[in-house]
């Protein structure tokens, strides 16, 4: 690889999650993938691709802009919309053939109109708010707004969808059941405003893994795809039944110098690490505007050689100082993992949240677009 900062992502890896997601939710569901935010990190063309030619089902994302990304490289496959989309876009989410969370009647209304213009029908669900306080209709605001959805043409609704505040946490006091009840009610109130046949649209990652029994007709599956856990609870859980998932992507860099500092160097920005002794040193050409926290500086490790490197002082916008004084022969240009597997040595996007104080999720999803990925 001739990159100076690259990402490599293991297609076995992203096929054997999803094959695994498959076995736990059954050949009858509609599986649609989240790739949003640039498929967490992982490069949305990229893996868009991989994941319809290893039985995806549908595709997720937040934008119109993800939508367009995805057509534009030959996804034919449904693609469901699930952030906002302003009333000026609703006109490129038709001729997208793009589904739609539906939760403002005005944005309906524009929808419809558009939608008969151009002579085509439009599939939408409807986005409920059920205890997250995001995106939705409330639940007493749902037979009103049915009633005036069902005036509306061109516009067909295929499914009611909602989000879980806590459903990858066993111990929640019973919000996410709370949640759950509110949900099912509201999928009673539509079937009794004459909306039948509804896709029920509520399961992510977790709550498919680890909820038995709640027969919802789409899973909307992330963070588990690129091989991690929403949480501790389900990270336990899918090891006390067997269940593994690989975590995907690595981010990897080169030594740009090797150099010995003496006794009472000041090491990066401020000064915060003052060398207690002689030691050696490497320079890393990676940094915060590459999308890794700051708050690494002093704390984190990368690897080299197949040993932990720990960085010292503070992570610069294009460059990082790693200790190598206990690693022999370091050289430029050598490689560098900074998320991933060297040897038996491993750094995962959870280790890196730790020290941070941070997710997993952020820890991928921030990981600047114009790097390289390499599908391999």
């Amino acid at each position: 690889m001739k990159d100076l900062i690259w990402i490599e992502i293991s297609k076995n890896a992203v096929i054997k999650n999803l094959k695994q997601l498959r076995k736990i939710v059954g050949d009858d569901v509609v599986l649609s993938v989240a790739v949003k935010a640039n498929a967490y990190g992982h490069g949305i063309k990229g893996i868009s691709k991989l994941l319809v030619e290893n039985g995806a089902d549908w595709l997720s994302v937040n934008s119109i802009e993800e939508a367009e990304i995805l057509r534009n490289n030959k996804i034919k496959k449904p693609i469901l919309i699930m952030g906002f989309v302003q009333k000026k876009d609703l006109s490129r989410v038709v001729d997208l053939d793009a589904r739609i969370f539906l939760y403002d009647i005005s944005t309906a209304k524009e929808l419809s109109k558009i939608a008969v213009k151009k002579g085509k029908n439009v599939f939408v669900h409807i986005k409920v708010d059920t205890g997250l306080s995001r995106l939705g209709i409330l639940s007493d605001e749902v037979s009103s707004f049915v009633k005036n959805l069902k005036k509306l043409n061109n516009l067909v609704v295929e499914g009611v969808a909602t989000h879980f505040a806590t459903d990858d946490d066993g111990n929640d006091d019973g919000y996410f059941r709370s949640q759950l009840a509110s949900f099912r009610n509201i999928a009673k109130i539509l079937k009794e405003n004459g909306i039948d046949d509804l896709m029920i649209n509520g399961s992510s990652s977790a709550s498919a893994i680890i909820c038995d029994g709640l027969e919802f007709d789409i899973i909307r599956a992330g963070i588990a795809i690129y091989g991690y856990h929403s949480s501790e609870y389900v990270k336990n859980y899918c090891k006390n039944n067997k269940i593994k998932f690989l975590p995907a992507l690595s981010l990897k860099t080169k030594v740009a110098q090797v150099k010995e500092i003496s006794k009472g160097s000041c090491v990066s920005y401020g000064c915060d690490f003052v060398s207690e002794k002689k030691m050696k040193i490497a320079v890393l050409p990676v940094g915060y505007s590459d999308g890794l926290d700051r708050k690494l500086g002093n704390v984190g490790h990368v690897l080299i050689k197949e040993k932990k490197a720990r960085i010292v002082g503070r992570v610069c916008m294009n460059m990082m100082v790693v200790n190598i004084s206990g690693i022999a022969g370091v050289a430029s240009e050598d490689e560098v993992v900074l998320i991933g597997n060297q040897g038996k040595q491993k750094i995962t996007a959870d280790d890196i949240a730790k020290q941070t104080g941070s997710i997993n999720y952020e820890v991928l999803a921030r990981l600047r677009e114009s790097i390289a990925r390499h599908y391999v």
